[in-house]
């Protein structure tokens, strides 16, 4: 091709450009007034049913991502800071977001919660105050074991030292050795018996200790399981409702939720992922036009652990 002709055919183009329709950019500053009245509206909805000293939503940021959407961040505590297991002698005392392997089921909206608020609540605080006691005890109970394992081997080193004396002694020496064999032997027979005692005990505290743990376990998956369908239920309903709020976001675009480190709440997950809530905003416009329901508002959306 000549060069006239290449800079003919580069005009064609910058000139096709020009003339092509932009993009419209969201307004943002008109957004972030919506989502401030959004994040409002959440922290009212959202922290219904949620009594004092349970697992609740302690703060709601949000932040855009241009051609993507709206990204509320909620953070969550229970008591204030996150519960932690002690451990005695090794017992334990966003678009499009892509999908995560870890799928969770939104069954959990309809889920059978078999304790109430107050049941679950008391029986966490019973379970971590009588495992705090056990614990005390463990500790104190195996001190003390050590301690008679200590005896006994200083009663066995005795021991061993008088069998050799007898070897080397005469008859007078040898019958008192005897006398001390014997009184040496009583003692170690009740060392023992203590030792015995003790550990018997010590057992009987640990089985104790893991039952007030799996009990307390329990309450805290109730409660976890409660404040899931709660959170959810409110939200569609914040959606549903209030969803027409957010005029400035682009109806191609997605209003996403994540509860930071989710599943740190639960006692037999190991390692923290977040649960991540991914809504179109053309389906949450459609469910507040009543076109669809708040149920398969969510059967439509992406839920996933990441």
């Amino acid at each position: 091709m000549k060069i006239s002709n290449r800079f003919y055919v580069i005009g064609l183009l910058v000139a096709a450009m020009q003339a092509s329709p932009t993009m419209a950019k969201t307004n943002t500053s008109e957004l972030t007034g919506e989502l401030d009245i959004m994040r409002s509206i959440l922290n009212t909805a959202l922290k219904q049913g949620t009594p004092k000293g349970s697992m609740r939503i302690n703060e709601i940021g949000y932040t855009y991502l241009q051609g993507q959407g709206v990204l509320f961040n909620i953070d969550l505590n229970r008591y204030g800071s996150r519960q932690t297991f002690s451990y005695i002698d090794g017992h334990p005392s966003v678009p499009v977001a892509p999908l995560a392997p870890n799928v969770f089921d939104l069954g959990t909206i309809d889920i059978d919660i078999h304790m109430d608020e107050e049941e679950i609540e008391n029986a966490m605080e019973q379970a971590e105050y009588l495992s705090q006691e056990s614990n005390s005890k463990l500790r104190a109970l195996s001190e003390k074991l050590r301690e008679l394992s200590w005896q006994q081997r200083e009663y066995e080193r005795r021991r061993r030292d008088i069998e050799f004396e007898k070897n080397t002694s005469d008859k007078q020496r040898r019958a008192e050795l005897e006398q001390q064999l014997t009184e040496l032997n009583a003692e170690l027979k009740v060392l023992e018996t203590k030792r015995t005692e003790v550990q018997r005990y010590k057992s009987k505290t640990e089985t104790e200790r893991q039952e007030q743990v799996q009990h307390r376990k329990t309450a805290m998956e109730q409660e976890h399981k409660r404040f899931l369908a709660n959170f959810e239920e409110n939200l569609g309903q914040v959606l549903c409702r209030y969803g027409s709020g957010l005029r400035a976001l682009d109806n191609n675009e997605y209003v996403n939720f994540v509860l930071a480190d989710f599943t740190s709440f639960l006692p037999n997950e190991k390692g923290s992922q977040d649960r991540v809530y991914v809504f179109k905003h053309s389906d949450i416009q459609a469910c507040v036009k009543d076109k669809i329901d708040q149920k398969t508002l969510f059967s439509n959306s992406q839920v996933y652990g990441f």
